[in-house]
């Protein structure tokens, strides 16, 4: 999980004068952190389900932003693609330091770590969220714009018909597909057969290469990030008619749900239902007993409004967010 939309992100001084120490997080921050994040995402906050989990990563670097004592902003960032790229995870500003540069401080100091201590590193990727325009603006005049998919997020209560009995699931079915099955080995052949659902722009990196995006963060579709991104991931395939799909999965527990965030490359709606089917009928199974917030990015804006359709009126779920909602994936060289 990529932090969306950099909440708390704040660049409207250069707070220059401001006295600031950074360091390195640890465990011991978890309730500064907490304290300092509380209410972002209205309840659904991802990162008490991964702060620990950052500072045990050795290629996750945490820092902390401080006045005194006092934590202020945190920066959280990822260390991807063979030591060559980072992917900025998560951002903090204390509510009432916003507004003071802390953000901006805080990335020149995480930038000349990575020039320092990570030389391999090349370039940056992040992620931002449409409906924070602020940030949005702010980060296209500092990163380079790649692409966007439409991002669709739907919540499902513990008593729907489907929630109650997951095999239900399979009357909605109607496409004729084969069952989707789990990704054994990936190799070239088969990223380049999923590389042409990808959204247009996909392949606008400064290498070339074609990226997609799993749970917010950014990686370069290869072999590689497949298998690595399966030990922490739900990762199903579909071979039909010589065509190639591919959907990514994952789920935590967020203040206020269980969270499940599913990404599709598919050719139609009927694959992409296909994929999203199976992972409602998996999370339901495992988390019966849980709220469960949807998030569906897909690679295709015409299947958007289709795609609400079914959330909607097929599944019966509640809107989380609007129509129209894009997630936007960003790039710099170091």
């Amino acid at each position: 999980m990529a932090d969306k939309n950099t909440s708390g992100a704040d660049n409207t001084t250069s707070g220059a004068d401001l006295a600031l120490t950074f360091r390195m997080a640890c465990h011991g921050d978890y309730d500064s952190v907490m304290r300092m994040s509380e209410g972002i995402y209205e309840g659904k906050d991802y990162l008490p389900a991964f702060f620990h989990s950052f500072i045990d990563d050795p290629d996750v670097i945490v820092f902390l932003a401080l006045v005194s004592d006092q934590v202020v902003g945190l920066r959280a960032s990822k260390i991807t693609e063979s030591g060559t790229a980072f992917i900025v995870k998560a951002a903090r500003i204390a509510p009432d330091w916003r507004g003071q540069g802390i953000d901006r401080r805080l990335s020149l100091h995480q930038d000349q770590w990575m020039r320092q201590n990570r030389p391999t590193v090349k370039y940056k990727r992040s992620t931002a969220f449409s409906l924070s325009q602020g940030v949005t603006e702010s980060m296209k005049k500092k990163m380079r714009y790649i692409f966007s998919m439409p991002f669709i997020e739907y919540q499902s209560e513990p008593n729907l018909w489907w929630r109650q009995d997951p095999a239900q699931l399979a009357q909605l079915d109607t496409t004729g597909l084969p069952d989707v099955v789990p990704l054994q080995d990936a190799d070239d052949d088969f990223c380049t057969a999923v590389q042409k659902w990808l959204p247009a722009g996909a392949c606008g990196t400064h290498d070339g290469k074609p990226v997609i995006l799993v749970d917010w963060d950014p990686f370069t579709l290869s072999p590689a990030n497949l298998k690595y991104l399966q030990a922490q991931n739900k990762i199903y395939v579909l071979k039909h008619e010589g065509e190639v799909s591919l959907s990514i999965s994952n789920t935590y527990l967020s203040p206020s749900a269980r969270m499940l965030c599913v990404q599709i490359y598919a050719k139609d709606l009927a694959t992409v239902l296909k994929h999203l089917l199976t992972h409602l009928k998996d999370a339901s199974r495992t988390y019966h007993g849980d709220a469960i917030c949807t998030s569906v990015f897909v690679s295709q804006f015409e299947l958007e409004d289709a795609m609400h359709d079914f959330c909607r009126q097929t599944l019966q779920m509640d809107p989380v967010q609007p129509s129209k909602t894009q997630a936007l994936a960003f790039e710099a060289v170091m």
